[in-house]
């Protein structure tokens, strides 16, 4: 559950470097990339996670 919540953390991050103007920071693209990759991370991660946990256990 952590992992899923690090999507709502770096979207709070992203929203947040939606205040500054664009263009008065040389890194403002950068931390923007830095922020989704990070969100698409934990929700590709979250799923996975999610995934493995949910399935039934195979009886032989």
């Amino acid at each position: 559950m952590a992992i899923l919540c690090g999507i709502g953390f770096t979207m709070s991050l992203f929203v947040g470097s939606l205040a500054f103007v664009p263009g008065s920071s040389e890194f403002a693209g950068m931390d923007r990339m830095g922020i989704l990759t990070g969100s698409i991370l934990a929700a590709l991660i979250g799923y996975a996670v999610t995934a493995l946990a949910s399935r039934k256990a195979v009886s032989a």
